[in-house]
């Protein structure tokens, strides 16, 4: 016989299953939950860093583009001066050309100069010779005058030959001594002639180099400059390209993971919608009355809603003749034809002003007496002569010479007509020959004014 209150435990185990199943299927909601909550978590920090990534890239492309615009228009500016510069020393080459053509006429022409010279060198020696000996020959024999003639004569026709002959005699001797004067006056000129056609040579030769070198620098350093700034356009251009493919990467990556997210979030929603169907299922299969019905509805109702988807010289002037400390104090200086200033021999003797030496050898001052043509006149006066020089430091006739250099020295002992080593300095003809007394004081002013 059964209890009266034994048909109550049977609808309490019919809820017992029902009850498993709900907490089976709210597990399953939250696993699904849980693990749509951490992957959107985990891809969305992934693609933030993309996203900056894809920032900075996009800003260093930006950067070595403006970079490499910058050094094309370098490049370009460097092109156009190249060019510039070539044109320039085409225009160059052809001046250089005709420098380098009258440098070859000067070259002959100087040739001439120098071959002249000698053969005057050569004449004026002969003609020396021959007054020398004339002169040695009327010493030794002596000179007839006009009383000897006309008391030796034997007849009148004899007087007449006698005196023709002295006449001759003396106009031979005036043609040889005006012939040496002239050739000395030849030689002198020619001397000058030769110092500037070898100062002009010279000139064009440095000015031919100088502009040559000029050029020739601008242009080696505007290429170099050239291949630095292009190789450094390589090298950015290169970085750029790599930039960009970088930045093309990174993006590519992004929508990528963004699809995959996408495609994630609707996975999660699908399950999820599936685990509350499933819930719903269950429980209305195991509600046994209404009230478990309403149980179990109200259980499904705390199922979690779906996540959202996230969301870059020379000087001018007059130079003192020879070393300040070898020459004897101006008050023992004295005036002759020119200036005489005491001197140990072999004291070098300077050249006062630039200019040519014209002459060796002066009467009455030794034959290693050089003469100087100035470029510039020196108070009217164009030739300096050096008076009772030795053979010491000879300069060539015909050497263009710069003021200060070395053309001779004093001579030892007595050189001419001299009492001892010593200067004498003054102003000189063309010919070689001192101007006189009324030139020293002009002389004696210029010395005392350098000394």
């Amino acid at each position: 016989m059964r209890h009266p209150h034994q048909s109550s435990p049977q609808p309490r185990r019919r809820a017992l299953p029902f009850a498993l199943a709900l907490l089976a299927v709210m597990a399953i909601a939250a696993a699904v939950a849980l693990a749509g909550s951490r992957a959107p978590v985990a891809r969305a920090a992934t693609r933030s860093g993309l996203q900056q990534r894809i920032a900075s890239g996009r800003s260093r492309v930006s950067s070595l583009s403006g970079a490499v615009a910058s050094e094309t228009r370098r490049v370009n500016q460097l092109n156009t001066a190249v060019a510039a510069i070539s044109h320039r020393l085409a225009g160059l080459q052809s001046d250089l050309t005709a420098k380098l053509h009258e440098l070859y006429a000067l070259r002959a022409q100087l040739t001439a100069a120098q071959a002249r010279l000698k053969r005057l060198e050569a004449t004026e020696a002969v003609d020396e010779q021959v007054l020398a000996q004339q002169l040695v020959g009327s010493y030794e024999g002596g000179q007839p005058d006009l009383v000897e003639v006309v008391l030796e004569a034997s007849g009148f026709n004899d007087l007449l030959n006698r005196l023709n002959f002295v006449q001759r005699v003396g106009h031979q001797d005036t043609r040889v001594a005006a012939s040496v004067r002239a050739a000395r006056i030849a030689v002198a000129a020619q001397a000058v002639k030769l110092g500037r056609l070898s100062q002009r040579q010279q000139q064009l030769a440095d000015q031919v180099l100088s502009e040559r070198n000029s050029v020739g620098q601008t242009r080696v350093t505007l290429v170099s400059e050239r291949l630095t700034v292009a190789r450094a356009r390589a090298h950015q251009t290169g970085q750029l390209v790599s930039a960009r493919a970088q930045v093309a990467s990174l993006t590519s990556q992004l929508n990528a993971l963004e699809a995959a997210q996408r495609a994630a979030a609707a996975r999660a929603a699908a399950q999820r919608a599936a685990a509350q169907r499933a819930a719903s299922q269950q429980a209305a299969a195991s509600t046994p009355s209404p009230s478990s019905a309403s149980g179990a509805g109200g259980g499904g109702g705390g199922a979690p809603a779906p996540a959202p988807a996230p969301s870059a010289p020379s000087g001018s002037g007059f130079v003192f003749p020879m070393p300040k400390g070898s020459a004897s104090p101006p008050s023992t200086w004295s005036l002759d034809d020119g200036v005489d200033i005491s001197a140990p021999g072999g004291t070098p003797e300077y050249a006062v002003c630039s200019g040519t030496v014209v002459l060796h050898g002066i009467g009455g001052f030794g034959p290693s007496a050089p003469v100087l043509h100035c470029d510039s006149p020196l108070a009217g006066y164009d030739y300096v002569y050096y008076g009772h020089a030795g053979p010491g430091n000879w300069v060539p006739v015909g050497t263009h010479v710069s003021q200060g250099q070395v053309i001779s020295e004093v001579g030892y002992g007595i050189v001419g007509i001299s009492s001892g080593p010593h200067l004498e300095i003054g102003f000189a003809d063309a010919s070689g020959a001192p101007v006189g007394p009324g030139s020293a004081p002009a002389m004696m002013s210029l010395l005392q004014g350098s000394y």
